[in-house]
């Protein structure tokens, strides 16, 4: 079996189970919102429930994050190049947002800076019909995305 193959087939392997993975984080994240209060008393309870809307709210823009994720994803294992396109698309135009915006200090704003400079490059390479160039450009975005999320996550323990 020659190489090209071999390498195709295990593309096209790890990309069904990334799939498959993010499929079924998506699918237990719709059905598992976070909590729905109603009822308020007092000051307390309203500005509770604003924090809980706001944590809906952002938990609906990570999972459209996770959605324009998983069209990258199916369009590489696919070599569906208008889907590539579509979700990187998607994702470039997420990080442009006011949601996106989780913090104005000089790191997070160089990590979206990347991002959006690394979706761009994957557009082109899926403009170019260039498989392993959009490849190499999703795998770059991966990267960024656990890299910024763990630095805000790091954010939160210094606030806390």
């Amino acid at each position: 079996m020659s190489k090209s193959i071999c390498g195709r087939r295990v593309l096209f392997l790890a990309g069904f189970t990334a799939l498959l993975l993010l499929y079924t984080t998506i699918t237990h994240c719709e059905e598992n919102p976070p909590s729905d209060r109603r009822e308020t008393k007092s000051n307390e309870d309203k500005a509770e429930l604003a924090e809980e809307e706001q944590e809906k709210e952002l938990h609906r823009f990570m999972i459209a994050k996770l959605k324009a994720s998983v069209d990258i994803l199916e369009g590489l294992t696919t070599e569906n190049y208008p889907l590539i396109k579509h979700g990187a698309t998607k994702l470039n135009q997420m990080s442009t947002a006011e949601k996106w915006r989780y913090s104005n200090d000089t790191i997070y704003r160089q990590f979206s800076s990347e991002f959006q400079r690394t979706t761009q490059d994957m557009i082109e390479a899926a403009n170019e019909k260039n498989l392993d160039k959009s490849t190499l450009k999703w795998m770059d975005v991966t990267v960024k995305c656990i890299e910024c999320h763990r630095h805000v996550r790091a954010m939160l323990i210094v606030a806390e």
